[in-house]
């Protein structure tokens, strides 16, 4: 009866070895799940931190470009056609146009053009400037005006 109480000893301990044991390596999948979890974690609050820094630089970005508001006066070229609305400065800078009011196609018609697709050289124009972005066919242009009178000489 003693050699029974020993080896009825020995399973126990043994089964409760295996049992502590067993509780480390019970899911072999969980040192993967623990290391995936911890790098969407990480890749989250990337993804977080880079969201925050845009939304600051597009900050800066529209106080230093408060000026741009005010309406400018420019000097260039208007070509209107099929694709394209877009004013050329006499520097060479170019930009999409957005004319809500036609002021353009009347100061057309001033000058005698009858056709609603041409040029306009020597043309100064009141205009607000856009922030930068993609602008006019397949956003080719970087800025927009938006005209909002013609100058005076």
């Amino acid at each position: 009866m003693s050699n029974n109480k020993t080896l009825d000893s020995v399973k126990s301990n043994q089964t409760t070895q295996n049992s502590t044991s067993g509780d480390n390596h019970k899911n072999p999948y969980r040192k993967a799940a623990l290391t995936k979890l911890f790098l969407i974690t990480a890749v989250g609050v990337g993804l977080s931190l880079i969201s925050s820094a845009k939304l600051a630089a597009t900050g800066l970005a529209d106080k230093k470009d408060s000026g741009s508001i005010k309406p400018q006066i420019l000097a260039g070229k208007v070509t209107k056609s099929l694709e394209q609305f877009s004013f050329t400065t006499e520097q060479g800078v170019q930009y999409h146009v957005a004319d809500p009011s036609n002021i353009l196609d009347d100061l057309a018609k001033k000058r005698r053009i009858v056709d609603s697709l041409y040029t306009l050289n020597r043309v100064r124009v009141k205009a607000v400037i856009s922030k930068a972005g993609n602008y006019g066919h397949m956003g080719y242009y970087e800025r927009q005006l938006t005209i909002v009178g013609i100058a005076d000489r």
